[in-house]
């Protein structure tokens, strides 16, 4: 994922601007991480599916806006780093305590 990022920082930092206006509505309304304590092996489950979805998704959208500053994508893509990070961290911790 990181190498996709980064090949999106890419791309874009070479683009010129091909339209106005390009927002990332979708990144106001990420997936939530469910707590590992708390979560059911199908919630977990069905959470990591939904949050690679999204990133795949707000990647594929961060390659199409060209218009996006360098500070806006660069927030755009740590907010996704920090997504997967928590998802990970959250399932490592339900792996941990749900080895029998």
């Amino acid at each position: 994922m990181l190498r996709s990022l980064c090949l999106a920082l890419l791309i874009l930092a070479g683009a010129t601007p091909a339209f106005a206006g390009c927002e990332q509505p979708a990144f106001y309304e990420q997936p939530a991480v469910p707590l590992a304590q708390t979560s059911t092996y199908e919630q977990m489950k069905s959470a990591v599916s939904n949050i690679k979805q999204y990133i795949a998704e707000a990647e594929r959208k961060l390659l199409e806006c060209s218009t996006l500053s360098s500070a806006r994508f660069n927030y755009y893509v740590s907010r996704l780093q920090e997504l997967a990070a928590a998802i990970n961290t959250q399932t490592a911790l339900f792996q941990s305590l749900n080895k029998s």
